[in-house]
């Protein structure tokens, strides 16, 4: 008899992303030489093997995409950018206007606002594709705007000098929409390509998590803790409109969840207004600890949710049923 691998990681909430991404921050915080070795091995497990992997699961949940579903996938993608948005701008600015830029519980507006407004494209690819449909995981073309300082400088009133990156928006949306093409020309394309795209998911999970380290968790001291708590369950103000808009609402809460590239926003903010310089270096290392904590917390949030919602709609039929 073998080991019932798959069936354990079907236990544990979004296991079959949680367990990888773990794993690799494991090896990267205790054996960063694993991953330097070269040849396939660091081609495949480096942190530098997530955005090749991803881009082919684009690439595959587009062909999965039928053109009349597209809107939809857009509308979403709206919907999932402000009501993230509009949560971590809005906690990060009200702490701002209450305790100044001090902040409180050693935690910035800088800090804030970088981690909360900031999504894990990944992560969020990978719940959408458990959880819900093509047209959740396509909606991230369009939540991949989250990538970078923009949103952090809308947030803290500099937009002017920000641009954006509509370049980065492209690269994202070709691999989907070619995948798209192909998958509409040939529904049996579509099916073949479409039997492939579960199967990436820890393929790109470990890279994800190698990119990360225990140690900036210890580094950050509570407040980096705190701020990937707060950070897992932004996703409320995605799920609340989602809602609003007669969506299903679960996927929203998979916004939840700070992008690694977050890192860099505190120091970019900095350099294009010097007078939060000071909060910037303590900032990167709140988030940098918020990107683990919330990536490991968001998930559970999710399948929570997700089986709650299901298990009432199974007695809301079943009372239905009965009073037929």
């Amino acid at each position: 008899m073998g080991i019932p691998i798959k069936k354990t990681l079907d236990k544990i909430p979004g296991g079959m992303m949680v367990v990888p991404l773990f794993l690799g921050v494991l090896v990267n915080t205790f054996f960063p030489q694993f991953l330097k070795i070269g040849g396939f091995t660091t081609a495949l497990f480096s942190s530098t093997a997530s955005s090749t992997i991803l881009a082919l699961f684009m690439f595959l949940i587009g062909s999965q995409i039928h053109f009349k579903l597209a809107p939809k996938a857009l509308k979403k993608g709206s919907l999932l950018i402000v009501g993230k948005f509009i949560v971590g701008a809005g906690i990060g600015i009200l702490v701002g206007k209450v305790f100044g830029p001090a902040g409180v519980l050693g935690l910035s507006p800088l800090a804030i606002v970088a981690g909360l407004t900031n999504c894990n494209g990944g992560l969020y690819a990978s719940l959408a594709s458990q959880y819900g449909d093509e047209t959740d995981v396509g909606a991230y073309a369009l939540l991949s705007l989250k990538d970078g300082p923009f949103f952090t400088l809308v947030a803290l009133g500099a937009s002017g000098l920000a641009q954006i990156p509509f370049m980065s928006l492209i690269a994202v949306v070709v691999p989907i929409v070619i995948g798209m093409i192909l998958g509409n020309l040939d529904p049996d394309m579509r099916k073949f390509l479409g039997s492939s795209k579960l199967l990436l998911i820890p393929f790109f999970s470990f890279p994800l998590g190698a990119g990360m380290n225990l140690t900036t968790i210890v580094k950050a001291g509570g407040s980096g803790i705190l701020l990937g708590i707060i950070a897992a369950f932004t996703g409320i103000g995605a799920y609340i409109l989602l809602k609003l808009f007669k969506e299903e609402p679960i996927i929203g809460l998979a916004t939840g969840a700070t992008a690694g590239n977050a890192v860099a926003t505190p120091v970019a903010v900095a350099a294009i207004d010097p007078t939060v310089a000071v909060a910037a270096t303590i900032a990167t290392a709140q988030v940098a600890a918020a990107c683990v904590v919330s990536a490991i917390i968001c998930p559970f949030v999710v399948s929570y949710i997700f089986k709650v919602s299901s298990n009432h709609k199974t007695i809301k039929k079943s009372k239905e049923a009965a009073a037929v």
